[in-house]
């Protein structure tokens, strides 16, 4: 009777796939899913998550040859000898995969997410330091599905969610990256950059150096716009070019007079570039200024007129030349007629050009014929056309000349004063021109 009734019925002890089936039916073991499934999924931050079957359709299946096969006439040995036999399976699973989906993202582990934030230097009161990263609790989704599907399909009751199922930060306080970037950042404090300004003591160093950064996701990052105002204030403290200047006037003193064509002008994004050189190289040093426009001379007190120059008074119609401190040249002129826009500028302008026998051309006092004048020597000292030259049809030169018979603009010399200037001056000597007593020209373009 007992080899008949297990012929179709488990023996005692016997398992299917961990299931005790004991004196069970062979074929509804073989037919009925499991129904002891579920998974726990445990998280940082105490989240978790528990899967049960009926929350994504779960079912499974032995292979359709799947055999309990046992020998019915060990039954009795079966039933007194305490003797366990297990049958494994690979079970074919079921599920509904938008179930799954839909059940993990609106879990506790995809909700009020930390987002992980790497490692990074920080500045306090002066001071780098590195600002220990935050793990955060960003789970991996696709990296969960995966495990979450390999447990389902061998059936795993917990999942333990370690690191690698977390979007971690990639930069920790231990790495080699943010360490280094400490000893980098750490050299700013002690960097100091001067700059070749004669006059001026300027330094980027300390405060004034540690604000031109931004603190990135590594560390300190020089910030452009930063940096650029940081230029634009050097020029705006250096810069001559297009200022009044006070000048000490042969006979008269202290006067001021207008810009011209003359002066340091600072090349803004040229000294960007040096900014960068400097400081990216993370050592002390000199800066030598970049100029779009130089001057002759930058003197002690920041100045850019010293004792090298040439004077020209319209009111007493006089030219003087110094050198070194030394008078070089003296004479009177003939500067332009002061009426219909013919008078000579003033401001500072510079020896732009030195030209020997050449022509001179432009229009006539009525504005419509023109004139060719062969000149031995010319010398423009800026943007208005204006210049110095011989004028060797001139027999007289100085006094109230100027006001009737004034040339077109330029200064008429002598043609003896005119060649020992030529020979004397240097590019670029700094050409101050004035009115003491009179006020009829216009200030020079620049």
């Amino acid at each position: 009777m007992g080899t008949i009734i297990f012929s179709n019925i488990a023996l005692p002890g016997t398992y299917l796939n961990g299931k005790d089936i004991s004196y069970a039916s062979k074929k509804e073991a073989l037919e009925s899913a499991p129904d002891d499934f579920s998974l726990i999924i445990n998280g940082r931050s105490d989240k978790s998550l528990k899967i049960n079957p009926s929350d994504i359709d779960y079912n499974a299946e032995v292979p359709s040859d799947a055999k309990i096969d046992q020998n019915p006439f060990t039954w009795p040995s079966a039933l007194f000898g305490n003797k366990k036999e297990n049958f494994d399976f690979d079970y074919k699973v079921f599920y509904d995969k938008d179930k799954l989906d839909k059940l993990i993202d609106n879990s506790s582990l995809m909700s009020n997410v930390t987002e992980p934030k790497n490692a990074k230097i920080a500045m306090k009161n002066g001071e780098f330091y590195i600002e220990d990263e935050v793990p955060g609790n960003k789970v991996d989704k696709e990296k969960l599905k995966k495990a979450v599907i390999d447990n389902i399909n061998t059936k795993s009751n917990e999942l333990d969610l370690d690191d690698n199922y977390y979007v971690n930060p990639e930069v920790t306080s231990k790495s080699k990256q943010i360490k280094d970037a400490l000893l980098d950042a750490q050299k700013l404090k002690d960097m100091s950059i001067k700059f070749n300004f004669n006059g001026f003591d300027l330094k980027l160093e300390g405060d004034s150096l540690l604000d031109l950064f931004d603190m990135n996701d590594v560390g300190p990052e020089l910030n452009y716009d930063k940096v650029y105002e940081y230029a634009k204030y050097l020029a705006s403290e250096t810069d001559t070019y297009g200022k009044n200047r006070k000048f000490n006037a042969t006979g008269i003193g202290e006067i001021v007079v207008g810009p011209g064509v003359y002066g340091f002008k600072l090349d803004v994004e040229g000294m960007v570039d040096k900014i960068y050189e400097q400081v990216n190289s993370r050592k002390s040093g000199v800066i030598e200024p970049v100029y779009s426009n130089i001057a002759y001379v930058r003197t002690d007190d920041g100045g850019d007129i010293g004792d090298t120059y040439v004077e020209v008074d319209i009111s007493r119609q006089h030219l003087w030349f110094y050198k070194d401190g030394n008078l070089i040249v003296e004479s009177d002129l003939v500067s332009g007629r002061p009426v219909d826009g013919w008078a000579s500028n003033v401001g500072v302008g510079q020896i732009v050009n030195k030209v020997a026998n050449t022509k001179l051309r432009g229009l006539n006092f009525d504005g419509k014929t023109s004139y060719e004048t062969p000149v031995s020597y010319w010398m423009p000292i800026g943007w208005d056309g204006e210049g110095f030259h011989d004028a060797p049809w001139r027999s007289a030169f100085g006094g109230n000349i100027y006001l009737t018979k004034g040339s077109h603009g330029c200064y008429n010399l002598p043609p003896s004063v005119a060649g020992a200037l030529f020979k004397n001056v240097d590019y670029v000597t700094p050409v101050v021109v004035y009115e003491s007593s009179t006020n009829n020209s216009p200030g020079m373009a620049y």
